[in-house]
């Protein structure tokens, strides 16, 4: 008796490789998403005091955010103050002396200078008279020769006494020459200027922050001595953020700058599941640092490319050193 053959086998096989296959797709379907690793990045600003002195006063703390012109330390140097005071007097000085020489003596100087020059003038006219006095009583014989010298020589010296003090007074009343005056308001501007100088030290004193940002950390404390130059305080500039990348050349895939990439931060949660960032540099680094060789493998030597973007928009919570992840498959553009 002949048994019929068996049509399990052939269904069995067809189920077996529809299972494979499910598998199989399954399996690449689940695969893991190849990313591009990078960082985010922002300038940072170095507080520093262009003078030394001691930290008064420190008005931030690590991790405070701070506005533009903000006051952040206050610098204590008694010997900048003490210069001012000094700068203080002679711009005082200069500018009396100045007012002196544009409005000219006083009048109770003048008065003075007048009543002088009378006087000296009263004396000529005196010894004039008794010179000639003198000249008739010679001619008659009553006097002798000495007598009659001695009285021209004191004529002369009364009237260059006279010229003398005229000259005083004339110039009493015209005041100082114009190179004189121009003198004067020359060294009023130089007191002026070696005050401005000293202001400016003084005024470097006040440390104020130069753009918004995030106090990342904070070198010296309240009543140490701070060198000039010397960042009290590093300051991240959080209006402007970029995010760098390192991509090997052959996974830029024809990225250019301009281009848009999708990616996400894992730090930020839900809020940064979706962040489209914009190309705007390329460059190579360099081959001592970046270059991989394979050519051993019949292929070609690798360099690698920084690539830097920035946020299309402001992304609330974003911090320096996140780490930012753009799936391979999205290097592309997106214009």
């Amino acid at each position: 008796m002949s048994s019929k053959p068996s049509r399990s086998g052939p269904i069995l096989f067809a189920i077996k490789g529809i299972l494979v296959t499910a598998v199989v797709l399954w399996l690449y379907g689940c695969k893991e998403e190849s990313y591009i690793e990078g960082r985010v990045e922002m300038r940072e600003l170095n507080i520093a005091t262009k003078y030394p002195g001691r930290l008064a006063r420190l008005n931030i703390e690590e991790g405070q955010r701070v506005r533009k012109g903000a006051l952040l330390a206050e610098i204590s140097d008694p010997e900048a103050q003490a210069r001012l005071m000094q700068a203080n007097a002679m711009v005082e000085g200069a500018a009396a002396q100045q007012s002196k020489a544009d409005k000219g003596a006083r009048p109770e100087e003048v008065e003075s200078a007048r009543a002088a020059m009378d006087a000296t003038q009263a004396q000529a006219e005196l010894a004039r008279v008794t010179a000639g006095r003198m000249r008739r009583l010679f001619d008659q014989g009553v006097i002798p020769r000495q007598r009659l010298d001695e009285a021209i020589a004191a004529q002369r010296s009364t009237w260059s006494v006279y010229q003398a003090s005229r000259a005083d007074y004339e110039m009493v009343v015209a005041g100082l020459r114009p190179q004189d005056k121009v003198t004067a308001a020359a060294v009023t501007k130089e007191a002026k200027g070696e005050r401005q100088l000293v202001e400016s030290a003084v005024s470097e004193q006040q440390v104020y922050a130069l753009a918004d940002g995030e106090i990342t950390s904070i070198n010296f404390r309240e009543g140490e001595i701070v060198a000039a130059g010397i960042p009290i305080a590093i300051l991240a500039k959080t209006d402007a953020p970029w995010v760098r990348f390192n991509v090997r050349e052959d996974l830029l895939d024809g990225l250019q700058v301009g281009d848009r990439l999708s990616a996400k931060i894992p730090a930020l949660g839900e809020s940064g599941t979706d962040v489209k960032l914009v190309v705007y540099q390329i460059s190579v680094l360099g081959d001592f640092a970046t270059w991989t060789s394979t050519r051993a493998l019949g292929s070609y030597d690798l360099r690698t490319f920084e690539v830097r973007a920035r946020p299309i928009s402001s992304i609330a919570g974003l911090r320096a050193g996140m780490t930012v992840l753009v799936p391979q498959s999205e290097v592309r553009s997106e214009k």
